[in-house]
């Protein structure tokens, strides 16, 4: 069988972690914080948690060179019942609701490009579409999502790259006083980590395919480690921009942060393709998850006598 490269392997946890939540989180956190170390620190503290997982995940898949993620470990180091239980939560909730929270997003950021409100039905087209494209080989998976998560790296890095270039405004949501020294120690900023937390998901996801990567003792631990340092870099950037562009007042509370902030900066027909490719790039998420998903069902029916016949 053909492997899939150490580049692929991190082109999965790349994929999994950029999805919506790195566009759409920073409004709610300045519900309850306002300073911009505050914020930033947020999204650092995240990318060091999720380093942890990562290195313990990498320590996990090259031991256990099973593809199945939670299912394999902890059926092998606890018992059986609890990697049944994580299958099952997986199957149902761990990638199904993420796959199709992610393909309502899709509809929802391409509606103001066509001209009408996304619906359901081209949710679940998009979904089954990309299934269909997995379906084939490895090969063929393997080049639909290193292209597609190239297009999402390119795309937010284009952003970053246009937010830092074009001059602060006058009004704007950065705030660098000592004020930070208060904020992190209120219950918002906990509260606030749930939205960082939701935006980290998947810096785990090259386990789930571990004997699909070729040489995974080295490949592995590179992909898992080395995605999740480039992807914090990246959040910690993109938020800064965010902040950069907008008022604190406009921002607060809303979920189309993104779309405000570089509404201003490329104004109202700008905007709306930023929205355009906010859903594109969405389709390395969904391509991902719908990757890495079924190996745990897999794993699950191959060692369960009533699950094996699907």
């Amino acid at each position: 069988m053909k492997k899939i490269s150490v580049y692929t392997a991190a082109s999965i946890v790349i994929a999994n972690m950029i999805g919506t939540g790195v566009f759409t989180s920073v409004g709610f956190q300045l519900n309850a914080i306002q300073n911009t170390w505050s914020i930033l620190s947020l999204w650092a503290i995240g990318g060091v948690l999720s380093l942890f997982g990562a290195f313990a995940y990498a320590e996990l898949g090259t031991h256990y060179k099973e593809s199945g993620g939670d299912y394999i470990y902890l059926s092998r180091i606890f018992h059986p019942v609890l990697g049944y239980l994580s299958a099952w939560a997986g199957l149902t909730v761990g990638f199904s609701a993420p796959v199709a929270l992610a393909a309502m997003a899709f509809t929802q950021y391409l509606s103001p490009v066509l001209g009408f409100a996304g619906n359901q039905w081209m949710a679940v087209g998009i979904i089954v579409l990309i299934g269909l494209m997995h379906s084939f080989t490895i090969r063929h998976s393997s080049r639909l999502q290193n292209i597609s998560t190239l297009v999402k790296i390119g795309f937010i890095l284009i952003l970053i790259i246009i937010g830092l270039l074009y001059a602060t405004p006058a009004a704007n949501a950065i705030q660098l006083n000592n004020n930070w020294h208060k904020e992190i120690l209120q219950p918002g900023f906990a509260v606030s980590m749930v939205y960082v937390a939701f935006a980290y998901t998947g810096w785990n996801a090259a386990a789930y395919v571990v004997d699909e990567i070729e040489n995974p003792g080295i490949s592995l631990p590179r992909a898992l480690i080395g995605s999740t340092l480039f992807v914090t870099v990246v959040y910690i950037l993109f938020q800064y921009v965010l902040l950069k562009h907008a008022t604190v007042s406009v921002l607060k509370g809303r979920e189309e942060v993104t779309f405000i902030a570089f509404n201003n900066i490329l104004g109202t027909t700008g905007g709306k393709w930023v929205s355009a490719f906010i859903a594109i790039q969405l389709i390395a998420t969904i391509s991902s998850y719908l990757w890495v998903g079924p190996r745990v069902t897999c794993a699950l029916a191959q060692e369960n006598m009533l699950w094996r016949p699907l």
